[in-house]
């Protein structure tokens, strides 16, 4: 008797456990729902946002350029440029090595600027120097006494006159009109 009420208490537990664990995986999947309706937008439904996720990744975009090729073949990758002579090898690196030495000195404003390296692209086209203010010739005198242009078609001839000056200027308001507004309640 006493095996078999044993028996039943374990069995119980493991009944019990099975129900807890089968209620955590319920909740996990509706936690998991939940979040998923909070990372769809405003505008969209579910399914919107399932295609998008896993559905066609174009979904009416024009394809990118180049999808429609095929792999490139790394067999026809070209040889390795040559390295070159040891004696080529070890003038290039005399000459790096005097240019880096030559940029770590700064260059002061307004003093001689260093030669452009030699051999590089572009040289005899870019001046040492921006160019100089050009001169301005003078411009011809504007004489008062020339005469002025006549008006465009549909327009006035003259512009009209002005306002007399009225002198003195306006009176103040009344005093009812200074005084601040009565608060509102």
């Amino acid at each position: 008797m006493e095996q078999r009420a044993g028996r039943g208490i374990g069995q119980g537990k493991a009944r019990i456990w099975g129900l807890q664990a089968e209620a955590a995986r319920c909740g996990l999947a509706f936690g998991t729902l939940f979040l998923l309706a909070g990372c769809v937008g405003a505008g969209e439904a579910p399914t919107r946002f399932l295609d998008r996720a896993f559905g066609t990744p174009l979904d009416g975009r024009p394809p990118p350029p180049g999808a429609e090729q095929s792999y490139p073949n790394l067999a026809s990758v070209p040889p390795a440029p040559p390295r070159g002579s040891p004696s080529e090898r070890e003038a290039l690196t005399s000459r790096l090595a005097t240019a880096r030495a030559a940029s770590r000195e700064p260059v002061t404003p307004g003093g001689p600027l260093p030669p452009p390296p030699a051999g590089t692209e572009g040289e005899g086209q870019i001046p040492l120097r921006p160019p100089s203010a050009p001169r301005l010739t003078a411009a011809p005198r504007v004489r008062p006494e020339a005469p002025v242009a006549a008006p465009a078609p549909g327009m006035p001839e003259a512009a009209p006159e002005l306002p007399a000056d009225p002198g003195a200027p306006p009176a103040p308001p009344p005093s009812e009109f200074l005084a601040p507004p009565p608060p509102r309640l």
